[in-house]
């Protein structure tokens, strides 16, 4: 009897000092003034991802070494590497009557190279820093330098792609740990396109599988619209454009970065 009785007054004991417990952190809380409750964080610094600007041809029997070397980077960053193939220039291929080749050449792609001085093929652009390098080799080193460096830029988005209209609608968000102003561009890209290449022993290998193809750009002006961004105040942008018949939906994916006079300040890829 008298264990039970021992028993019994220590749980009331230990009920006593839990509900003592509870009251003083409540009563600890209320003392706390409403200001010091709340802690403002600042934004911070985004991981860097590189775009690079791959000016290439079917009719270019060297850029499938810069297509691998590309391939490479990709393995080892992941998405963190987003490569566009802008087939442009002398290089690339345009369908003709008597050519029943694919046109992976655009007008826009042609810009594209006289506006940044494209010399040669393969001729890559990276982050927009520095000059074009012609030398696929010197891509990871370049690549290297860049993806380790801060950004005060963070992108995101959704993709959508409405069956009935044959339309896509691409929504960029932007944040920024910084006041920044740029250039916000979007382009549309496919992947999987099998057609013919040229190899580097200069013969047509018909069925070589052609990625992250440059198709179009979403935004009314083919190098973009301004963007001011203020640290901690998001933006975001809404884009719909009609898709090709020949296009395939499922291989297609948004590319959407912002530039200024220092480079990309980052860049990221959607999928429908």
């Amino acid at each position: 009897m008298k264990i039970m009785i021992t028993l019994k007054h220590h749980n009331y004991a230990l009920c006593i000092l839990h509900y003592a417990f509870i009251i003083a952190l409540l009563t600890a809380c209320s003392n706390v003034s409403e200001d010091e409750r709340l802690i403002y964080v600042a934004p911070t610094n985004a991981a860097r991802s590189v775009l690079i600007e791959d000016f290439t041809g079917q009719r270019c029997v060297n850029c499938p070494a810069a297509t691998q070397k590309i391939e490479e980077l990709e393995e080892q960053y992941g998405d963190r590497i987003i490569a566009v193939a802008i087939h442009s220039g002398p290089f690339a291929h345009r369908t003709t009557m008597s050519s029943p080749l694919l046109s992976l050449g655009t007008e826009t792609g042609d810009e594209f190279y006289k506006h940044w001085g494209i010399e040669a093929q393969p001729g890559a652009l990276i982050n927009r820093s520095g000059s074009p390098l012609y030398n696929p080799s010197l891509y990871a080193s370049k690549v290297n330098d860049i993806i380790g460096q801060a950004t005060p830029l963070s992108l995101s988005g959704t993709a959508t792609y409405d069956t009935t209209s044959s339309t896509l609608t691409a929504t960029v968000n932007a944040s920024s740990s910084s006041d920044i102003t740029g250039t916000l561009e979007v382009w549309l890209t496919e992947d999987n396109i099998t057609d013919t290449q040229l190899m580097a022993d200069g013969k047509p290998n018909t069925e070589y599988v052609h990625q992250h193809v440059f198709r179009t750009v979403l935004t009314s002006d083919i190098y973009g619209e301004a963007v001011s961004l203020t640290a901690g105040q998001p933006l975001s942008k809404t884009y719909t454009i009609s898709i090709d018949d020949s296009w395939k939906t499922a291989d297609l994916a948004v590319v959407a970065f912002v530039s200024n006079g220092s480079g990309v300040l980052q860049a990221v890829k959607l999928k429908p």
